[in-house]
């Protein structure tokens, strides 16, 4: 089996994941400080063992993202078990969130660019 298929399998299931987590974010949990968060994208290493998960506040400053990254890590076990209720896998991955500023530098790089237009 040829190793660079266009859509692999740790894709496959990190795209899985990305859509329970996100689902759960905004259905099921109820912890206030996750109101606003984004799920962007899920990211799996090649072994399945480690799924890091990026996401995004709409608003907030470093306060708020710490908060929300204690609020995720503090329902990791709540992810996991909800993978494996809604997946087929021999390992649940470590789960890892981390903050996506990409949103953030887009936005400043659009304010610069802007105000160096006027």
């Amino acid at each position: 089996m040829p190793k660079n298929l266009p859509y692999d399998r740790a894709q496959r299931v990190a795209d899985e994941i990305h859509h329970i987590i996100a689902t759960l974010c905004c259905t099921k949990l109820s912890d206030p400080r996750l109101l606003g968060l984004e799920i962007t994208g899920v990211k799996m290493t090649k072994d399945l063992q480690i799924a890091r998960v990026y996401y995004h506040l709409r608003e907030g400053d470093e306060k708020r993202r710490r908060e929300v990254q204690k609020s995720l890590e503090s329902a990791s076990g709540y992810f996991k078990r909800a993978i494996a209720d809604e997946m087929t896998l021999r390992f649940m991955p470590t789960i890892e969130f981390f903050y996506d500023d990409t949103i953030d530098v887009q936005e400043t790089i659009e304010r610069l660019m802007s105000e160096k237009g006027t």
